[in-house]
């Protein structure tokens, strides 16, 4: 039996690679990595744990502390034991969509 969690490889799809450089233009490092830090961990430990989409595609959100952090919905895949195949980002509406008013 293993003494701690299993992480599972994150490998990502050239869609998800150029989403994440699109965010990065829009957002520092620091927040992207606040953003992303726990959901990720969550994807690569218990993947089967998220919200099922269809047969093969799951999804996950992260959270923001504050106004200030984006959130991100993120549509990923479980190939093997091994692997978590990362295949879409985009980012959701935070509070500051829900307090606006057009």
């Amino acid at each position: 039996m293993a003494d701690g969690p299993r992480y599972r490889e994150l490998v990502e799809t050239d869609e998800y690679n150029a989403q994440i450089e699109s965010l990065a233009q829009a957002y520092s490092d620091e927040v992207l990595e606040a953003a992303l830090m726990g959901v990720l961990w969550g994807i690569a430990t218990n993947p089967d744990q998220y919200d099922r989409v269809t047969g093969n595609i799951w999804q996950a959100r992260s959270r923001a502390f504050d106004a200030e952090h984006p959130c991100f919905r993120i549509f990923f895949g479980i190939p093997n034991q091994n692997e978590v195949l990362l295949m879409w980002i985009e980012e959701i509406g935070g509070t500051e969509e829900v307090g606006s008013v057009e």
